[in-house]
């Protein structure tokens, strides 16, 4: 939460917490005036003037009332958006070290959860949990102070039924309600599980005991969420009957302590109905904490899971002083060994390799060989356990990250295809790409008649759901291409394309200036331009493939 709190700009979240007290004291004060004006209209003043000042003060509260309101919207919105923006800006720029070597074993469902799950929990610690917090405590002590002013035995009235209301009563509401709570979100979860496999297996139920079974099992899981609905639905009714019915014992407190005082005349009567209503127009300082409890728990794992993410260490860093500029494009790992977190056993080991600038280098080998680690190296996705990478002489280490990513175009086996058109994909290579360009790269890697029914600007489907595997292979080699870096990987660019298909892309790439080091499993589709080199797992005996 520390994180969370840091971005809260200090001025504008105090002005909009002094906005919502003051909202609520102006509830509280229309409601005392109200009050005091019908009665002293009912007893018959001699003089209109006698009420003037009791009306303006209710056209003044109403009024300042809604004001307030409004501009306590408009800041503690402004103060939240400014919220959201600047955590989600923090988690996108904390992911991009830690992307793809320090992310290595988390889930995809956990690295989403955090960034859209946790962040939707966190831009409501203003308005729904420190915002509430602050008004309950201020606009409280204020009531309490007030009440006590008409009678000292009335504020202690106010202030222990607003610990009760404010504290108590959605601690236990919280409490109580959190088995039912648990057993109505996995009575949910088990329904929609079994919603689905009836559906799924319709035609097996149908063709069995005619669904029978499957249509009995789904009632029981409906009672079971009925159930829980019902447990949770007794804890709601009543915590709602508590926080309906503590405001009217206020109300009775404020009639006999304040009451007393009239009937023996001692205390005016316009007093007793401005300190009635004023005391039950005083519980809408805590009114936003029912929410809050519960939001609570949820914001405080959100900041801590987002907080751990930021404290992650990057698998690699720039160097902290400059080092001797690279001499060239030849790339060069030497004695290296790559041993993965958590893994008994290296990578890669002792790795010798030179790749000349122009050079076409293809890496072959069994699963588990290393050949997509070494792609990783180039790239500096990742730092070997031993030994260097050379650029040009350089080690990669002692060069700024920058310099290393541009001198590289990487293409994975399985590339990210946003949402977004032809064209918008393809200018992720290079942004100044003309038509013209795009149309010459689709059909260098065999794309020209998917592009032609397609359209540059055709969409190409939620993560490139309108394009096959292979074609989304090929779209991001051609982004690749468009890049434009000295040093090509190419990560199994055949795996999801016929044979003729990847003949095609192999021989393509052969034909390509720039260097290009490639992993592949189908060593029969390299000619003579190809330089081989073969991997095997470290420790694997001399002569075993």
């Amino acid at each position: 939460m520390r994180a969370v709190l840091r971005h809260l700009p200090r001025g504008r979240t105090a002005l909009a917490v002094a906005l919502a007290t003051g909202t609520v004291l102006s509830g509280a004060a229309l409601l005392a005036t109200s009050g005091a004006l019908v009665t002293n209209a009912s007893l018959r003043p001699e003089s209109l003037l006698v009420l003037l000042p009791l009306i303006t003060s209710v056209r003044a509260f109403g009024l300042s009332r809604a004001a307030l309101r409004y501009v306590e919207r408009l800041v503690s919105h402004d103060v939240t958006l400014r919220l959201v923006a600047r955590l989600r800006t923090d988690l996108l720029l904390g992911l991009v070290p830690l992307s793809p070597a320090a992310l290595t074993g988390v889930r995809g469902g956990e690295l989403l959860a955090r960034l859209h799950a946790d962040d939707d929990a966190l831009q409501d610690v203003l308005l729904r949990l420190l915002a509430p917090a602050a008004v309950a405590v201020l606009a409280g002590s204020a009531a309490v102070v007030l009440a006590a002013a008409v009678h000292p035995g009335l504020g202690a009235v106010p202030a222990a039924l607003l610990l009760l209301l404010g504290v108590v009563v959605p601690a236990w509401a919280d409490r109580a309600g959190a088995p039912a709570a648990r057993a109505v979100a996995a009575a949910e979860e088990a329904r929609g599980a079994d919603v689905l496999d009836l559906v799924r297996g319709l035609a097996d139920h149908v063709g069995g005991d005619g669904g029978a079974t499957a249509l009995a099992a789904a009632d029981a899981r409906l009672r079971e969420q009925e159930a829980a609905e019902r447990a949770a639905a007794r804890v709601a009714a009543v915590a709602t009957l508590l926080r309906e019915g503590v405001p009217a014992l206020g109300l009775v407190a404020a009639f006999v302590l304040v009451g007393g005082g009239v009937a023996a005349g001692e205390t005016s009567p316009l007093l007793l109905a401005a300190a009635a209503l004023g005391v039950l127009g005083s519980f809408e300082a805590v009114a936003g904490l029912g929410a809050a409890w519960p939001l609570a728990g949820g914001a405080r794992a959100a900041g801590r899971r987002v907080e751990a993410l930021a404290a992650t260490p990057p698998a690699v860093v720039d160097p902290e002083g400059p080092g001797p500029r690279p001499a060239g494009h030849d790339v060069a790992p030497v004695d290296v060994g790559v041993t993965y977190p958590g893994a008994s056993s290296p990578a890669l080991a002792h790795l010798d390799l030179v790749v000349r600038a122009g050079e076409k280098v293809a890496l072959v080998g069994p699963s588990g060989a290393g050949k997509s680690t070494v792609l990783a190296l180039l790239l500096r996705a990742r730092d070997p356990s031993a030994g260097r990478v050379l650029l040009g002489g350089a080690d990669l280490r002692r060069l700024p990250l920058d310099e290393v990513r541009a001198a590289s175009a990487w293409v994975p086996q399985e590339p990210q295809v946003p949402g977004a058109s032809l064209a918008g994909n393809l200018r992720m290579g290079d942004p100044a790409a003309d038509d013209g360009r795009l149309r010459a790269v689709l059909a260098d890697v065999g794309l020209a008649d998917r592009a032609a029914d397609l359209g540059l600007d055709g969409w190409v489907g939620e993560a490139g759901s309108r394009l096959s595997a292979g074609e989304r292979a090929r779209l991001g080699l051609a982004r690749a291409l468009l890049r434009p870096a000295p040093l090509l990987l190419v990560d199994e660019p055949t795996a999801h394309l016929d044979r003729a298909a990847g003949a095609a892309v192999v021989s393509m790439l052969a034909r390509e200036p720039r260097t290009v080091v490639m992993v592949t499993h189908d060593a029969t589709l390299l000619d003579e331009r190809w330089r081989v080199v073969v991997l095997r797992p470290p420790g694997t005996p001399p002569g075993i493939p």
